[in-house]
């Protein structure tokens, strides 16, 4: 069923509106291709931090602080790869309005 041209100028409307308020959201939806919702480090992040905490638990339960170590700095690794994108792209926002 074809689309009346009150409809038409309603959609248009819409379409406008969309792109002011949210142009990423429309250039997402006007390019097909959805925007990825997790950034790249989340899984290797996750699971850096995950073994860093198991590894410092057990160097305190059984004494190894080589093992305290390795987890702290795994750890590490861990909340740069979660956290990395993040502050990069807003330290990049700040140099470029700034």
């Amino acid at each position: 069923m074809p689309m009346s041209d009150e409809e038409r100028r309603l959609l248009k409307e819409l379409e406008m509106g969309l792109i002011v308020d949210d142009p990423h959201l429309a250039m997402e939806l006007l390019s097909g291709y959805p925007a990825r919702r997790f950034p790249a480090g989340l899984f290797p992040g996750m699971a850096a931090a995950l073994v860093g905490v198991v590894l410092i638990l057990a160097g305190a339960v059984i004494p190894a602080p080589g093992a305290v170590v390795l987890g702290i700095l795994l750890l590490g690794l861990g909340a740069c790869l979660l956290l990395g994108p993040t502050v990069l792209a807003r330290t990049a926002r700040r140099q470029h309005t700034g």
